[in-house]
């Protein structure tokens, strides 16, 4: 492999070119360099900086949007709340895989759980004035926090690696009592540490936000996707672990793109506690007409915003849901193949002398799923990352996907068998260049 490693001063012209801060690269910058470099040196790359999914999605999606399109759903307009197959499908996947009790008017379709995420952020920081604030649990997906940052609210975070158990609910409940947070942010599993919330930790998430009356907002990105258990069966435990079947005070994001790959049509669920959906805080009044908060997010946040999800990509994730629960399309399963690639993937980057960053959860070792950590000794995560791009492979830092740790975000989903050797062979490459 004569051409490997790339230049420095290949790398270095295309940096001046480009503008980009090599100190400060995010995701698009690290993407549009890996092009770059990929045009200008012949060298296709092993790309594994975006979070992107790359499974097929089950045929039942493209059967229901068909059947729509044919029946003329495409002309009319959609209930902005979602449709009524869409709400019940909803409700009762809920009660087969996370073990929740809700009414239909509490599961709302968004356009992408991104949506409803900007939704409950919007809400959360209106709710109490003078509780602006959102507290992320993280590292976190960078994009919820820029939405923060477009609604002008502050931020402030808890980072999971070092707070766990009760040591992680302490710090909660000590930063709750400063009386500014409106809502508390995470995803389970993590972007990208992929440790897991716990029932008692989610009982105590709960617990806390009902007392200070702080919104909890569960993003479930990566539903079911905790491969140390088997949540395929619908109605049997274990159930998918969620902070709904404790408290009062919270939204659920239920996100179509990774579990059942549907990420083009762009259509989620947001889940509203039902002990929630019918409270009244006046502060809402202002900016969204009413103070009933289901109605503040249905009306006030998704009216005012896309007026609804597309008509004919709902009853594609309804058929979904329905064949879930009724037991004919195992979800798991297909996804399943994420953490075949990470447990791959770990061997050979931990044979180049790379170390995992996020290697404990709880006392348990971390599970392969959709993202590895990773550093390497002696190298920062910048200079990690333009290093690696000599050598034909793409990351982004883990500081710019919310992390205070420093090392590297590695998705596995877009590297198949046949890039395994290469990628192998690059990194005996690169570790051998620094022995």
């Amino acid at each position: 492999m004569p051409d490997i490693p790339i230049p420095r001063q290949t790398l270095e012209v295309l940096l001046a070119q480009t503008g980009f801060d090599s100190g400060r690269l995010a995701i698009r910058e690290v993407n549009r360099l890996a092009g770059l470099l990929e045009a200008k040196t012949g060298i296709k790359f092993v790309r594994m900086e975006f979070g992107v999914p790359n499974i097929p999605p089950p045929p039942q999606a493209a059967a229901a949007e068909r059947e729509a399109l044919e029946a003329g759903t495409h002309g009319t307009y959609p209930p902005f709340d979602g449709i009524p197959r869409l709400k019940r499908a909803g409700a009762r996947f809920l009660k087969a895989f996370l073990d929740l009790d809700v009414g239909k008017k509490c599961v709302v379709a968004t356009c992408g759980s991104m949506q409803g995420g900007f939704v409950a952020q919007a809400l959360a920081a209106r709710m109490h004035p003078g509780r602006e604030t959102i507290l992320f649990l993280d590292p976190t997906f960078p994009v919820s926090q820029l939405q923060a940052r477009f609604l002008g609210l502050p931020r402030d975070g808890l980072e999971l690696g070092d707070l766990r158990g009760d040591a992680l609910l302490a710090a909660l409940e000590a930063r709750l009592e400063r009386s500014d947070i409106g809502g508390v942010f995470w995803s389970s599993p993590n972007n990208p540490s992929w440790a897991c919330l716990n029932e008692a930790e989610l009982e105590g998430i709960a617990r806390l936000c009902d007392a200070h009356d702080a919104l909890a907002i569960e993003d479930q990105a990566y539903l079911g996707m905790d491969f140390r258990e088997d949540y395929s069966q619908p109605g049997e435990p274990p159930f998918v672990p969620t902070v709904g079947r404790y408290g009062q005070n919270w939204v659920l994001l239920l996100s179509s793109s990774k579990a059942f790959s549907y990420p083009g049509q762009r259509c989620a669920l947001a889940v509203i506690s039902p002990g929630l959906h019918e409270r009244e805080f006046p502060a809402l009044e202002a900016s969204c007409g009413t103070a009933q908060f289901g109605h503040a997010f249905a009306h006030g946040g998704l009216y005012v915003t896309t007026s609804g999800a597309s008509h004919t990509a709902q009853h594609g994730l309804a058929a979904m849901l329905e064949a879930a629960s009724d037991g004919e399309l195992d979800f798991v399963a297909r996804t399943r193949e994420y953490g075949e690639r990470a447990r791959h993937l770990r061997k050979m980057f931990l044979s180049a002398g790379f170390e995992l960053v996020y290697a404990d959860d709880n006392g348990a070792a971390i599970g392969d799923g959709f993202y590895l950590t990773l550093d390497y000794p002696g190298l920062e995560s910048g200079e990690l990352l333009l290093e690696l791009l000599r050598y034909g492979i793409s990351t982004i830092t883990l500081k710019s996907a919310g992390s205070s740790r420093d090392g590297l975000r590695v998705c596995v989903s877009f590297v198949n068998k046949k890039e395994y050797p290469v990628l192998e062979e690059r990194l005996a490459m690169f570790s051998e260049a620094r022995t």
